[in-house]
């Protein structure tokens, strides 16, 4: 071998070794990247670990309710009863005597009946669902429980808590008994004494008792914010003339669609009239272009022609100027309910698709829009807000024609 030839090798063997060295550099470098990027997407699954946890779980509390309102299919039942209950969730950390559970896993919710010194019924095992701004659902789930007959597995899926906050304070715990369709809410009742107010500075009355009903509900009081509503109503109905003149709508329209959520009515006239004048109110709110609308006029209509479907049965008659034939053997009143409740799925369906905020505010809502959607997934959204808006508008502008006149003979 010359001795180019060997300067030549050698200068080959170093390029060969320089190319190694960087490869394994290069190799490193990757690992090392790898390790990073390991490393940050454990992180990320730590912190979203984390995230969900904290959504998952619930401050345990104690409400005390000196008044509740059971439901029967939507329908209020037995009146509303003035007596003391203590719902409290506590925080499962050593299992639950009758169930063998996980310590750690979920809350048991107790709900206790002061005027009796004794359980309202007996703890129940739940875990969080749903959590928003404003309400946590808990649902009951499979667990094994000591029976007559030894230790069973039982599904307690059929039984659920709400809890509903407003600006950061409990007003209501509703109870739900899915597999009866039945519900209890759990309220407390201010024993505060009301305001009185007039009419000044050219605020109408109903509006002046609007605006007291707003600062209540802005304070978590539930009660005195539905009384205030209640006096609104009443000052309508009293002075029907100021609906001519109210500045602020959506103040009206949200103490009304706030007072709807009590049990105030006893009559059907009087029940009629205050469904009709709140989903008026609602609507002309709703109408209103060019703003930023509250989600709670969307969450209280929905409410309202759920919870009073058979007003709303009749309010689509007399829009067709007939009348509805509540006789269920009447053929002709059979189709008449079918058609309507029809109309009535659609505007709670248009509602909920062009506000969705409305499921996150009402959990509950959110249930009954995914019971009725799950008929219609094939429909195109467009498609049902568009019929959804046109029954809205059939209705309203038959309350408009009564309310321009004056006459809530709805």
């Amino acid at each position: 071998m010359g001795l180019l030839d060997f300067l030549f090798g050698n200068s080959k063997e170093k390029e060969r070794q320089e190319e190694l060295e960087r490869q394994r550099i290069a190799a490193e470098a990757r690992k090392a990247q790898q390790r990073k990027e390991e490393q940050e997407r454990q992180a990320r699954i730590k912190k979203e670990q984390a995230a969900r946890a904290r959504m998952m779980t619930i401050e345990p509390f104690v409400f005390k309710s000196n008044c509740h309102q059971r439901y029967e299919g939507a329908y209020p039942k037995m009146g509303l009863q003035e007596c003391l209950r203590t719902v409290s969730v506590v925080k499962n950390t050593n299992g639950c005597s009758g169930y063998q559970l996980q310590p750690g896993d979920g809350y048991i919710i107790k709900i206790f009946n002061d005027d009796a010194g004794k359980p309202n019924m007996a703890d129940k095992p739940m875990r969080v669902v749903r959590k928003t701004d404003t309400s946590v659902e808990l649902r009951g789930y499979k667990v094994n429980a000591l029976t007559p007959f030894g230790w069973q597995e039982i599904d307690l899926a059929d039984y659920g808590l709400l809890v509903h906050y407003e600006n950061g304070k409990i007003c209501k715990c509703v109870l739900h008994m899915y597999d009866r369709n039945t519900f209890i809410e759990y309220r407390t009742q201010s024993n505060d004494p009301l305001k009185s107010v007039s009419s000044n500075n050219g605020t109408s009355e109903c509006e002046e008792y609007a605006k007291l009903a707003r600062e209540a509900a802005a304070n978590g009081n539930t009660s005195s914010a539905q009384q205030y509503g209640l006096k609104a109503l009443n000052s309508i109905i009293a002075n029907p003339s100021q609906l001519k003149c109210i500045a602020n709508v959506d103040s009206l329209a949200l103490a009304l669609g706030k007072m709807m959520e009590g049990d105030h009515f006893r009559d059907n006239d009087s029940i009629k009239r205050a469904v009709g004048l709140t989903y008026y109110m609602l609507c002309k709110a709703i109408a209103q272009t060019n703003k930023q609308h509250d989600p709670y006029l969307f969450v209280y209509r929905f409410s309202v022609i759920w919870e009073y479907n058979q007003v709303f049965y009749h309010l689509f008659a007399h829009s067709e100027g007939t009348s509805y034939n509540p006789n269920p053997y009447d053929i002709f009143g059979q189709s008449s309910t079918a058609v309507y409740d029809h109309h009535m799925q659609g505007m709670q369906m248009g509602d909920m698709l062009q506000e969705p905020r409305i499921a996150r505010l009402d959990p509950a809502l959110g249930n009954i829009f995914n019971q009725m959607y799950a008929q219609y997934r094939t429909t195109p959204s467009e498609q049902i807000i568009s019929l959804g808006n046109k029954y809205h508008k059939q209705v309203y502008d038959y309350l408009c024609r009564k309310v321009d006149s004056l006459d809530f003979d709805f």
